[in-house]
């Protein structure tokens, strides 16, 4: 499912669409778990960021020096449903785990770094090449504080999976 958008081009619908389109895409072919994004609908404010129970941040840079920060922003339950889901299909196990754990966090990491790399080539041929930095785990609110320096901007999308939960893609522009 692609999520389709009339207005004009901007940094919305430029870089965070293929951002949302390819988590759902991801989600079901590393996962196989069926996500949505109201994005096109959602009534929430965009422009909040409050940090759940785990994330995995990437730090990111266009070519015009717009830097900034990709945030996959989980409750701790979803984070593990995700991660058990990912790592099943990865290895072939059936194992449950029951904690955000060490390979769940892994999981989690390779799933993010899916999702960035399918989606920088949706613009990578446009003015918004970016160039991206390594995860990094985010265990505790502590931890993300640094998150928002110097951000001007905030865009965070909702994508809802059914029957496991939320989680949030948060693009912190500084």
């Amino acid at each position: 499912m692609e999520l389709q958008d009339n207005l004009p081009v901007n940094i919305r619908n430029t870089i965070l669409l293929p951002f949302i389109d390819e988590t759902i895409v991801t989600l079901k072919t590393m996962a196989g778990l069926e996500g949505k994004s109201e994005l096109l609908s959602y009534r929430d404010p965009l422009d909040v960021f409050v940090f759940k129970d785990f994330a995995v941040c990437i730090s990111a840079k266009t070519s015009s020096n717009v830097a900034g920060k990709i945030i996959m922003n989980y409750d701790l339950n979803t984070a593990v449903a995700i991660g058990n889901r990912v790592r099943s299909k990865m290895l072939g196990t059936v194992e449950e785990s029951t904690v955000l754990n060490d390979e769940i966090r892994e999981v989690l990491a390779e799933f993010s770094n899916t999702v960035i790399g399918l989606a920088t080539r949706h613009f990578n041929d446009t003015e918004h090449k970016t160039t991206f930095g390594t995860p990094l785990y985010l265990l505790n609110e502590e931890d993300g504080e640094f998150l928002l320096e110097g951000v001007k901007q905030i865009l965070t999308v909702p994508i809802d999976i059914e029957n496991i939960g939320r989680f949030y893609f948060s693009y912190l522009l500084n």
